[in-house]
């Protein structure tokens, strides 16, 4: 019997602008436009709730 492994956990605390996948991801998850996501994410830094916070400005 073959054992099937579990992928990898996704990174759920880092928004990373410079990968699409991740960068579509956390559009849709904080219902933002990838541009307004970015200039969020260049201003406070790459951490989820950070991000979280500068968008509620």
């Amino acid at each position: 019997m073959e054992r099937k492994l579990r992928p990898k956990a996704e990174d759920t605390q880092t928004v990373d602008i410079n990968d699409a996948y991740t960068l579509d991801f956390w559009a849709k998850e904080f219902n933002v436009t990838k541009e307004k996501l970015t200039v969020a994410v260049l201003a406070a830094g790459t951490n989820e709730p950070y991000v979280k916070r500068e968008l509620k400005k």
